[in-house]
């Protein structure tokens, strides 16, 4: 499941008495010489980033699970240019719970080899010192309720990564001894310059300050980790809200006078580390508002429920090269200075991707311009959502969702003909027993992650065990299924305990997740799409593990399925329970509900003629336009579109699927160049399992292999 990994002479350490500490940030120093095949093994918790005599040259570590550490290995050489050269290593402990980086102990690990394999400069000697990095303001909001927390910067006393010897912090060693390999490949962090500025404005005190609201916010600091507003040292919405920016005839340039802001536009909805180079004349606070879109031609930097909003407070007559210490994404950015005037030399994205050398698919240079857009945008989707994990969007959350992965790890295939990233990504579900609150023999829903309210979605672990049979096809991985399935047959025993005397799961627990759309408010007491994944689970779980007995319970579910859901031509989403305990259809009937029953096996186009051609005449990307089936709610992009385009793959019907593609997707890739999650903007629109667009491309003709 996954390779061990050792350091000879590096020890987990970290500052003595900041050990638990919420947000805070360390510099690891040292001196390392130029020499040959000299190579860097280092992991961290949470992050570090990488500098070598000033210059940034990595990021990480690779996420897994708790109690587990993924070892980096950089080969260093060329990046030490001097007889002896800088190491500095920045990182981020942030202990809270979030979907994104795990809360575990704060350390660094790292040593050196030369070109003979001999170990030197190892933590946890005299060979590395370490710092308080007070220029990182640490008492600030949290980011986002699946992110940690937002980033403010004081370099008004200190430079960027500049330390005092005085500050100097004695360290502690920790007992870390479960490091592993990384598995996935190293990043190529190539830099995108900015394309141009779009609009300037002036900065004003407002009339009316906006006040900052998301659902997650109020509970911070109370049964969620973080600061209280009374506790901040720096508050980045109270700053912001606090003004108004208004528009300016005039046109932008590089140089941002005493309370301005220009706008700018990225190529593309774009991920990475934030740079931007500066000159100050005077003191000023230099903020960064963005977003994936603009909303009545502006940034709306709270759009996500996130706090899209970075602060530099810079001290005047100097110039700044300005990294960010997570990555960020963004096609456009109010870049305000609220001060004195701020000559920017450039602004650009260190960019997070799965490494372009690996893709071996190309368009064919045939393909028209709007398959191009959208093939353009479904593989930067797929690039900037696939790197140490399958993650659902780089920007509000960067979390492992299964169901999402099912999806993308198809493209992974595709695009490099391999599962690189994939059997970590599993791996890290599976590696320990038990997983906090949640339940026993429960998979969480997104990983690595803390759920402190144990919340989870079971459907989504259904999506496990059918992801992890094409997983087995894709890779012939024999060992890697057979070492799971005591696991996964913990889950089949975890869904019994909820079957009622039909073998239908009634009243399940957790958060029941179909799709984004109506769906969602179907789920109980007896919910058919879910029950129709049910039996897609155990029918794969049989096949998987040679199990007659639960396929044939498998079979038996089908039927009931089929006899109690069906309500003339269509499906009906769900049933309730009535006072004498009967179940008793609601009536409600979805569109996605059917795409259910059609990709789950639970029915087919022979056995079903009159609804598949319903939905394929009578439904798809127009349907809005012509709603022949008012009392059918719409699907969504997630999961019911994208259900419905693999049907009409699997049914040969290349028309109409070429029809769909087009009308779901080109106006996405027209107005960010990536795809989303929701059919419209309102949320991210950046979501990995819609590049999932390039398997049906791939199909209908219009890649090649390069």
């Amino acid at each position: 499941m996954y390779k061990l990994a050792k350091f000879n002479t590096g020890k987990p350490v970290f500052i003595k008495n900041h050990e638990k500490e919420q947000n805070r940030a360390v510099l690891f120093k040292c001196t390392v010489p130029c020499g040959t095949d000299t190579v860097l093994h280092i992991t961290a918790q949470n992050d570090y980033q990488l500098f070598i005599n000033g210059s940034f040259i990595f990021a990480g570590p690779s996420r897994a699970a708790h109690g587990f550490y993924r070892v980096d290995r950089l080969n260093i050489e060329k990046h030490l240019t001097k007889k002896e050269n800088t190491v500095c290593v920045l990182v981020n402990a942030y202990h809270c719970e979030n979907f994104y980086l795990i809360n575990q102990q704060a350390f660094l690990c790292a040593e050196f080899t030369d070109g003979s394999e001999n170990a030197f400069g190892g933590t946890g000697s005299d060979f590395w010192s370490a710092y308080l990095y007070t220029q990182k303001i640490q008492r600030v909001q949290r980011y986002a309720f699946q992110r940690p927390f937002c980033e403010a910067y004081d370099f008004s006393a200190m430079m960027p990564y500049e330390i005092d010897e005085k500050n100097k912090q004695e360290l502690v060693e920790y007992e870390i001894n479960t490091f592993i390999e990384r598995e996935v490949d190293y990043f190529d962090y190539d830099s995108e310059s900015m394309q141009e500025y779009i609009h300037c404005g002036n900065v004003q005190k407002a009339d009316t300050p906006r006040h900052f609201w998301a659902w997650w916010y109020d509970s911070i600091g109370k049964n969620y980790p973080g600061f209280k507003n009374d506790e901040l040292e720096f508050s980045h919405t109270a700053l912001m809200d606090s003004y108004a920016l208004t528009k300016s005839e005039r046109t932008p340039s590089a140089l941002i006078q005493s309370y301005e802001y220009n706008t700018l536009k990225m190529r593309c909805n774009i991920t990475g580390f934030v740079k931007i180079e500066v000159e100050c004349n005077e003191d000023t606070t230099l903020l960064l508002s963005f977003d994936e879109v603009l909303t009545n031609g502006s940034v709306d930097y709270m759009r996500l429920e996130c706090i899209n909003l970075i602060a530099f407070k810079l001290s005047g007559k100097k110039s700044y090269t300005l990294i960010t210490a997570e990555p960020y994404t963004f096609k456009y950015m109010n870049v305000i200075s609220l001060g004195g005037a701020v000559k920017v030399n450039s602004l650009s994205v260190i960019k997070n991707a799965f490494p372009e050398r690996n893709i071996t698919k190309q368009l064919k240079p045939s393909a028209d311009e709007q398959i191009k857009r959208i093939y353009d945008a479904a593989l930067e989707t797929f690039m900037q959502n696939t790197f140490d994990i399958y993650m659902d969007c780089p920007s509000r959350e960067r979390a492992g969702w299964l169901c999402d992965s099912f999806f993308t790890s198809k493209v992974e295939h595709l695009m490099s003909s391999k599962s690189t990233v994939e059997k970590p990504f599993l791996s890290n579900f599976v590696m320990n027993p038990q997983y906090g609150k949640i339940p026993s023999g429960m998979l969480p829903m997104c990983y690595p992650a803390d759920h402190v309210d144990g919340n989870y979605i079971p459907n989504w672990a259904m999506w496990y065990v059918i992801e992890l049979k094409e997983y087995f096809n894709r890779t012939k991985d024999a060992r890697f299924v057979n070492a799971l399935k005591e696991r996964m047959y913990a889950l089949r025993d975890f869904f019994k305990t909820f079957e009622n005397d039909d073998g239908l799961l009634s009243r399940l627990k957790g958060w029941i997740f179909v799709e984004w759309s109506e769906c969602n408010n179907l789920c109980q007491d007896i919910n058919y799409p879910t029950n129709m994944l049910y039996y897609a689970f155990k029918k794969t779980l049989a096949e998987l593990y040679s199990d007659s007995d639960l396929l044939s319970e498998a079979k038996e579910l089908k039927a009931t399925v089929n006899a109690r859901s069906r309500m003339g031509l269509f499906y009906c989403d769900n049933a309730i329970y009535d006072e004498s305990g009967n179940d008793v259809l609601t009536g409600k009937c979805t569109e996605t509900c059917q795409y259910y029953a059609f990709f789950t096996g639970i029915t087919d186009i022979e056995t079903d003629k009159e609804l598949w051609e319903t939905l394929v005449r009578d439904f798809g990307s127009d349907r809005k336009k012509n709603n022949k089936w008012p009392q059918i709610y719409f699907s969504n992009a997630f999961i019911g579109n994208y259900l419905r385009l693999d049907l009409l793959k699997q049914a040969g019907l290349d028309e109409i699927l070429e029809k769909d593609i087009r009308g779901y997707f080109d106006y996405m890739a027209l107005e960010t160049g990536t795809l989303w999650e929701n059919d419209t903007p309102k949320a991210s629109c950046n979501h990995g399992f819609a590049s999932h667009v390039l398997v049906w491309l791939d199909y209908l003709g219009y890649i090649e292999s390069k």
